[in-house]
Parts: C-alpha cells; sequence; structure tokens
C-alpha cells in the first residue's frame, strides 16, 4: 500500500463506531482491506510529523514509512475495551515510531570500504536450512515440524509478494542489497542505477521500511518484521 500526502489529505475521517469495526475486522481477521481504510484515514498524522521532523524529502518519505508502520502496530495493539479514540492512541506510536527512525537515520555510521571489503562472508545457506536451524527443528515431532515449515513458506510468499509490490527501483535496490549473499557492493549498484552512494543509502532505506510495511499490511505480525 503506497500513500501519498494528497489521498491522505483527502480520506474520510471515521466516526468512532467505523473505526472500531475496522480494528476489529483486522485484530480478528486480518482483514487487508479494513486495515487500509484505517491508516489511510489516519495517515495526515503520518506526514504532520515527517514534514515537522524531517530536513529534506527523501529524510521526509522514509519517516511517513516508518509512521504508517507504526499505525499498523497501533492497530494491532488497540484494545477495543477502552473507550479511546484510535488517533488519540495511534499518535504515541507515529510520534515514536518518526523520532526513532530519524535518531537511526541521523546516527548511520558506515563500515569505510576498505575494512569492508576484507571481512569474511559466512557460508551461504539456504533459506529453508538457516530456517530449520533458527527453530530448532530437530528437536520437533513430525508434526510440528509440518506446521513450522508451512510458517516460514507463508512468511517467503509474503515477502515475495511485498517485494513484488515495490516500485522498480526499491524493488531493485532490495533484491540487490538484501536477498544476494554476499550483496551487490553499494558504490557499484549506485553507479549502475545513476545515484550517489549517499543517495543510494537514503534509497535503500526507504525501500526497507516500505517492504516491513507491506509484510504487515499483507498480515504479517509486526514482531516478525522487526
Amino acid at each position: 500500500m503506497t500513500v501519498t500526502f494528497s489521498a491522505a489529505r483527502q480520506a474520510k475521517l471515521l466516526d468512532l463506531d467505523d473505526e472500531r469495526m475496522l480494528i476489529e475486522r483486522w485484530q480478528k481477521r486480518r482483514d487487508s482491506a479494513a486495515l487500509e481504510t484505517l491508516v489511510l484515514s489516519h495517515a495526515r498524522m503520518a506526514f504532520q510529523f515527517a514534514h515537522r521532523l524531517g530536513k529534506d524529502r527523501t529524510e521526509q518519505e522514509e519517516l511517513v514509512s516508518e509512521g504508517l508502520l507504526a499505525l499498523v502496530r497501533a492497530a494491532d495493539m488497540f484494545d477495543l475495551k477502552h473507550e479511546v479514540r484510535f488517533s488519540t492512541y495511534a499518535r504515541w506510536w507515529v510520534k515514536n515510531g518518526a523520532m526513532k527512525a530519524l535518531s537511526s537515520l541521523r546516527a548511520v555510521v558506515e563500515v569505510p570500504a576498505g575494512a569492508r571489503a576484507g571481512m569474511p562472508w559466512p557460508k551461504t545457506q539456504t533459506l529453508e536450512e538457516e530456517d530449520l536451524q533458527r527453530a530448532g527443528m530437530a528437536q520437533l515431532n513430525p508434526e510440528e515440524q509440518l506446521i513450522e515449515k508451512s510458517s516460514h513458506d507463508a512468511m517467503r510468499s509474503r515477502v515475495a509478494s511485498s517485494i513484488a509490490g515495490l516500485d522498480p527501483i526499491d524493488r531493485e535496490v532490495v533484491l540487490c542489497r538484501s536477498m544476494k549473499s554476499p550483496p551487490e557492493d553499494i558504490a557499484a549498484l549506485a553507479g549502475r542505477l545513476g545515484f550517489t552512494v549517499e543517495k543510494l543509502r537514503q534509497l535503500e532505506r526507504r525501500a526497507m521500511m516500505r517492504l516491513r510495511y507491506g509484510l504487515v499490511a499483507g498480515g504479517a505480525q509486526a514482531s516478525w518484521v522487526e
């Protein structure tokens, strides 16, 4: 889901009953259409914090992406037992998410290229081997192994779908920098795509934020993509 400032500004404001109905549909049925309607209706909040805190357009785009993801987390965590408006609850999540993202963006310390070139890459494993080791599959019985493998297969499918939904530049950056082992050298990729290295770093961070949002909006638990 890509949200523009124009779409956020024109989105219909929800009344209490509508927003609670959408939250319930998302929490109980993982209804992505309900989530999109809820997020779009409150997306102007993400843009407000991004424009207030971001120093340039690229930084603001990254903060908007993080703000939208924060709205998804708020939808996950909202307690329908309490009679409070979603906007009041979500505001803390959006502000906190934007502040953390801003701190991360401005505190990036890059490893010198010479040092990075000398770092050995670990032995390449397939995704399935990594998943099986991480989950401790050897300790599970056959039925539990099947359930565990199905869960990882579903996550792989969501990742592929979310990557396919990115725009061409974001998709190329994610595939070359996060899906290859070893990843393509950032200077080489920047030259191939016609960007400066610093610009490509900004695009990479933005692309990963968009991918995380796509995963959560597609039904993945927020904790899976932290």
